[in-house]
Parts: structure tokens; sequence; C-alpha cells
């Protein structure tokens, strides 16, 4: 019994490994939701305020920026520190932050705290990829991956709905006055509101998540069991090309899914005339289960095709963005709800291929003593999708360009995704490859 136990365990991972699933699945969740909300009570927020379209979308960067560059360090110490207690203490300062942003008077108090969230939460995600890596196995890795991403698919129905919904309530006359705020609009409670959630899931992150064993290091190769210095780390990483041309793809995505978050509700209102709490319904319902299920399914056939073939989780990936191409052109542009339900479930399905196999396919690439240094690295490489969301603002400040417009044009940074996945797979993939069928013929 103890000898099958073991030969599953080396096979799949530890027993409890979708116990611990749950629990990062969960910290990221609210970690979406602290991140997302903000787009969702932005047409009140803006006017209360009084933002310029280029200040809304700056709100978006402010974030982001901190967000990438920061990971430039912090991500290492999920490579040599207990990554449940980075994760704890990621996931209390973003609550604060955000718990915060609720009594804000202006836009510059509104940045700042945006940047103090970027750099809470930017520890978070390389902690939660080096769990999951040491959990499962390159038999399960993609199918796990898309499971644990469920979360963010259903973080975004959540906080679209809720935030929307909180945001048209009417104010709340509450005693707030030491604070500068004397009533409490809608989209300051919704910001309170998972603010508080936060706080709840660093406890609950905190006392009950185990730290998992560490997997596949070895003393005689790499960077060896113990792992090695910052620098050393970066470095054995920045080396693989085929690493760097992931990392650049992953910020043409964010591209495209940065803008996608934070204006496609607000096109919805302004253009086709729905409310608040509409538009954050109908811009998640049909996207994100088509997520869901483009998630299970890239990850349970990638986690098949990677055992046959090196480029197999990256042929998922090329086959989820190739959709992309002509339903970004048709979300811009159509006006029917008939025709934008669809078209919002063909994004969803490829961006469930994308995403299931992102972490999976730079495992398969880089030492095993630098993964949560690598998933860090992803964000500081693909940092300037930070500006995505202001420049778009900026063109509708300056030029009158239309949000239809700009989504439309979104297609054009999909098609990059291609030519360059492509590339990478045809040239660099089996070079850099260290997986299990390396040293296998055929590679292919």
């Amino acid at each position: 019994m103890n000898d099958t136990s073991d030969s599953l365990q080396q096979e799949y991972g530890p027993s409890n490994r979708w116990w611990l699933l749950s629990l990062v699945a969960m910290a990221y969740f609210v970690l979406i939701q602290h991140r997302l909300v903000i787009g969702y009570v932005q047409v009140p927020l803006t006017s209360e305020l009084g933002l310029s379209d280029s200040e809304s979308g700056m709100l978006d960067t402010a974030f982001l920026i901190p967000y990438g560059i920061s990971q430039l360090f912090v991500a290492y110490l999920s490579d040599r520190l207990q990554r449940r207690r980075v994760l704890a203490v990621s996931l209390l300062a973003s609550s604060v932050c955000l718990f915060a942003m609720g009594f804000v008077g202006g836009f510059w108090q509104l940045v700042g705290l945006r940047v103090l969230l970027g750099f809470s939460q930017s520890a978070s995600v390389p902690a939660i990829a080096g769990v999951m890596a040491d959990c499962f196995t390159p038999k399960n890795r993609s199918t796990a991956v898309g499971v644990y991403n469920l979360s963010l698919n259903l973080a975004v129905v959540v906080v679209g709905t809720l935030g929307g919904g909180l945001a048209d309530l009417p104010n709340l006359v509450l005693p707030f006055e030491v604070l500068g705020v004397g009533e409490l609009s809608g989209w300051r409670l919704a910001l309170l509101v998972f603010g508080v959630t936060g706080g709840l899931a660093s406890l609950l992150v905190a006392v009950v998540m185990s730290e998992p064993e560490r997997t596949e290091r070895k003393s005689s190769h790499g960077l060896g069991q113990q792992g090695a210095g910052l620098w050393a780390t970066l470095l054995s990483v920045l080396k693989l090309r085929t690493f760097v041309l992931l990392a650049i793809v992953f910020g043409g995505f964010c591209v495209v899914d940065n803008a996608q978050n934070y204006w496609l509700a607000r096109h919805y209102v302004e253009d086709l005339g729905m409310t608040n709490a509409d538009a954050g319904f109908f811009a998640t319902i049909y996207y994100r289960p088509a997520a869901f299920l483009g998630l299970l399914v890239g990850g349970f056939v990638a986690d098949r095709w990677a055992r046959r073939w090196v480029r197999g989780r990256m042929l998922v990936q090329i086959l989820g963005i190739t959709l992309w191409i002509p339903a970004l052109v048709v979300l811009g542009i159509a006006e029917s709800r008939i025709v934008l339900a669809p078209t919002m479930v063909v994004i969803g399905l490829g961006y469930g291929f994308y995403v299931a196999n992102l972490w999976t396919t730079s495992f398969d690439v880089i030492d095993p003593a630098a993964r949560s240094t690598a998933i860090g690295l992803f964000n500081v490489i693909a940092f300037p999708a930070a500006f995505t969301s202001p420049f778009i603002g900026y063109l509708r400040d300056t030029h009158g360009v239309e949000l239809g417009q700009a989504i439309s044009g979104l297609s054009i940074v999909a098609c990059l995704i291609v030519l360059a996945l492509s590339l990478t797979a045809i040239v660099f993939l089996p070079r850099d490859y260290h997986g299990p069928l390396a040293g296998k013929k055929p590679v292919a």
C-alpha cells in the first residue's frame, strides 16, 4: 500500500495537492477582485472625483507598473522562503490598500494606493506558481493550472456583477466625516466589501495552509537543491531564448486582456446604453464560463499532447490566440447582444487555451529552483502592457477614438502573438526543452 502511494505521489504529486490548490485558488480569487474592481465602478468613481479618461486609464497603470517591476526582486523570495507566509502577507497588504481606497478624496490619493496595491500583490502570484509546480507533475500540471485559473474567471464574474451592482446603489449616509467622506457612495462600498473579504482570506491562508515540499531540484544540476543567489537565478532564466520570447508574448497577451478587462464594461455602458450592473454582468457572463471550459479543455489536451510532443503545450496556446483574431474585430464593431454573446464565448475559449499552458510551458525549460523567479519575470518583461489603458484613454481624450475601435484594433496584437509563438515553437523550444521528453527521439 505504501509503495502504491509513493508511486502515485511521484507520478501525480502529493496526496494533499488538490487541497493546496483550492487554497491558492481562493487567494487568487480575492487578489483578482482587488485588482479589477476599480474597472467595474469607474463610471460613478470618475464622476464623483472628476477624473478625465486619461486619468481613469492611469489607475490601471498605477497598479501594473509597480506590480510588474517589483517582481524582479520579490519573486525570488518564494524560491527561498515559505510560500504560504509570502502569500498570506501579500493578501493582507492588498486588503488594507483596497479598504483605504474606499475613503480617497481625489485622484492622487487613489493613484498612490493603486501603486501600493501593486507592490502588495507582486509577491503573490510567484508564490502560488511555486506551490503549483511542487504539488503537481508534468503529467497533470496544465490540468491543475487550468483548474486553478477557474478562480480568476469566477472572480471576474463576481467582481463585475457585485461590484457593478454596489456601484449602482444610492449613497449611504454614514459617520465617516473624520475620514473626509460624509456619504458613502456605492463604488466606495464596493471597495470596502472586497477589502474586508481579503482580510479574512489572508487569515485563512496563514492558519490552515501547509508548505509543500520542493520537488525536481537536483544537487548536481543547475541551481542545485537549495537554489542560488538572486543574480545567478535571474541569469539562469534570462539566458533561455524560449523563456524571453514567452515573456514578450505574455506582454502582448496582457495588452489585450488588460484593455478588455478595463474598458469593455464601459464600452457597453456608453455605447450600448447598459447600466453599470448590466454591463459588468454582460461583459463576464459569456466570456468567463467559456474561459472556464477553455482552461479545463486546454489543460487536459495539453497534458496529453505534451506526453507525445515537445511542442504540445505551445500548440494549444497558438490555437487559443488564433481564435482571438477574428473575435476581437467583431467584439469592437458589433452592437447586437445576439452577436456579442457568441463572440465573447470564442474569446473566452481562446483565453483558457493560452492561460492553462502559460506557466507549464515555462516549467519545461527553466530550472526547478527558479520557478517563482521565472513567473515573476513574466510580469517584469511584460510591464509595458501597463500603458495600454491610459493610451486608450489618451486616444479618447485627444483624438476622439471610440472604445469599439480600440477593442477591434487589439486583433493586430493577437496576430503578432501567434507569429511569435509559432517562431518559438519551431526554432527555440526544442533547443531549451528539458521536460520529460528530453533526450527521447523524435523531439518534435
